[in-house]
């Protein structure tokens, strides 16, 4: 087994854009990648191990690398120790392929797994909960490195990396000057995999955004416009349309532009039983109060007329947003899109802890 250490050459502020968008401090995190001999921990071996961590503002990688066929122990023992004080491992769609693999050959050797009991993010899932806003054809880190403008010194596939590592272990057997070379193509590769990772960090700031404490917003043209200011910034500019809402990402600006409904729409009582319906005035009132009203001028309320109505603006909200103390509306009592009524005293009448909800719901 060899183990090398080195620094991960990153300008600082980009390094700082990438681990502010992350919900935990940088000193907790480690980011890793493994490269393998093949898919199947059963059939194949594990012959490196690379992690970065965050150190006294620097970017650090030690890659831990089996340049014999029986060090495959040795390398997950060391790395163990070494994640040990780390509480939170970060890597690109290691859920699908990477811990999984690791778990298997830690259970394979007797080894405890490092990963029990730390919290796990997966960039490639989390970013891919908005795949389509990037436009991209797929999510593979490789192709999320080119959205973000970074060009890889590696050129190398991870299939190709096999039969790299088994030119490397051929040219050592037969001591052939070309085996540093093909050392050098693995870790160079392995090292712009975690570089990779890294700058990836970068996709939450569109998908996993949270909002600040004072987010804006304004009516415009029947739309509004809700505004917020991030402490990092999108590394690329982006205008997407989802929903009928529009989401403009630059810099460090996050718009949404959010279509407005006009007209009459209502607002449903569950339990109609307690409520009187007063046809004269379309409108349903609670007993204690329609006890007072003329008996010629009321009749019970049943479900579809239970209802009072307002016209005038309404905010859509997003799917399944519930949002606590204020009256929902809806165009029928079943189904449909629930509205917020913006009260034209108040321009508009939504709370910072509702906006706030509401934009939490947009990226959940």
């Amino acid at each position: 087994m060899q183990i090398t250490e080195q620094k991960i050459d990153i300008e600082s502020s980009l390094l700082k854009n990438c681990l502010q968008a992350l919900p935990c401090p940088p000193g907790d995190i480690c980011f890793f990648d493994i490269e393998t001999t093949g898919l199947s921990p059963h059939v194949s071996s594990l012959y490196l191990i690379g992690a970065a961590w965050y150190a006294e503002g620097v970017l650090m990688l030690r890659q831990w690398f089996a340049d014999d066929y029986i060090s495959e122990k040795e390398i997950l023992s060391s790395f163990a120790a070494f994640a040990g004080p780390f509480s939170t491992f970060i890597h690109y769609n290691g859920s699908t392929f990477d811990i999984p693999y690791l778990e298997k050959k830690y259970l394979a050797h007797g080894l405890p797994s490092p990963f029990c009991g730390k919290e796990s993010l997966d960039l490639y899932r989390l970013a891919g909960k908005k795949k389509k806003w990037f436009g991209t054809a797929n999510m593979k880190l490789t192709t999320m490195e080119r959205f973000l403008r970074f060009q890889r010194n590696d050129s190398f596939t991870g299939k190709d990396c096999i039969q790299l590592y088994t030119e490397f272990m051929q040219k050592k057997y037969f001591r052939d000057s070309l085996m540093e070379e093909r050392r050098t193509q693995l870790m160079l590769h392995n090292h712009d995999d975690l570089l990779g990772t890294v700058l990836c960090c970068q996709l939450l700031y569109y998908t996993s955004y949270r909002p600040s404490p004072q987010p804006l917003c304004s009516l415009s043209d029947q739309s509004l416009i809700m505004s917020d200011t991030l402490e990092g910034k999108f590394p690329v500019s982006l205008e997407v349309e989802q929903d009928r809402i529009h989401y403009s990402f630059r810099s460090r600006r996050l718009s949404l532009s959010i279509p407005l409904y006009q007209g009459t729409l209502y607002h449903f009582y569950t339990d109609y039983k307690n409520y009187y319906y007063l046809p004269e005035e379309d409108t349903a009132v609670h007993k204690s109060v329609g006890v007072y009203v003329d008996p010629a001028h009321r009749r019970k309320a049943s479900a579809a007329n239970c209802y009072t109505k307002k016209n005038g603006l309404f905010l859509p909200l997003p799917q399944k947003f519930l949002p606590e103390q204020t009256p929902l509306f809806r165009k029928e009592r079943r189904g449909g899109t629930s509205f917020c009524w913006l009260d034209p005293e108040k321009e508009p009448a939504l709370s910072r802890d509702f906006l706030c909800g509401f934009l939490s719901h947009l990226f959940s």
